[in-house]
């Protein structure tokens, strides 16, 4: 396998394979056309962030915003007190994450799959977020190798899982949903009237 100076590594592999799985679900729902308007526009808004990450992990695009933002700290010589201002916005972004997956979870409660699905999304967003921040002491978790990999990639993985999973569950159930209720509209009009 060529590994490109570093940046084609077991890590960001799993990640691109996890985001592109994510998104081919997302565009599968989407393109089936036999789902309801809501499940296509759910399928494509979820498709669009699984995009940008897919995209992200390609130019590594959360490592430049954390250096622009690593730069800027030193430019004022703030870079020293860093800590703080990380562990608030990471309490912040738990709070929110909390807050999404509750919101999530009463907006689609009669739709379980949708609701995994948009729940891996705020996760994946989430993780990105956090990687972003870059606290020293959580990268020592997500970034520490283990046999090769680093375990941020499972959390790729997990994330991505659910919502291609998620996705396709919620297609599922609709197209199921609508056979039922055509085949109930089939049967009512085909069924002789009483005089």
């Amino acid at each position: 396998m060529i590994f490109l100076s570093g940046w084609l590594n077991p890590t960001r592999i799993i990640g691109l394979t996890a985001y592109l799985f994510a998104l081919a679900m997302c565009v599968l729902a989407w393109a089936g056309g036999h789902g309801t308007a809501h499940q296509r526009r759910l399928a494509a808004v979820i498709g669009v962030l699984e995009a940008a990450l897919l995209l992200d992990m390609a130019l590594n695009g959360r490592w430049l915003l954390h250096d622009l933002l690593e730069n800027e700290s030193m430019t004022r010589n703030l870079y020293a007190e860093r800590a703080g201002p990380q562990l608030t916005t990471l309490i912040f972004l738990g709070v929110a994450a909390l807050a999404g997956v509750g919101l999530l979870l009463r907006r689609f409660r009669n739709r379980a799959g949708a609701a995994l699905a948009a729940c891996g999304a705020i996760l994946s967003l989430t993780c990105w977020c956090v990687e972003v921040v870059s606290l020293h002491s959580v990268d020592l978790v997500l970034y520490r190798e283990i046999y090769g990999v680093k375990p941020v990639s499972l959390v790729w993985t997990a994330c991505s899982l659910m919502t291609g999973a998620g996705i396709l569950w919620d297609m599922r159930e609709g197209n199921a949903t609508a056979r039922m209720a055509k085949g109930l509209a089939e049967t009512q009009t085909a069924s002789p009237t009483d005089s």
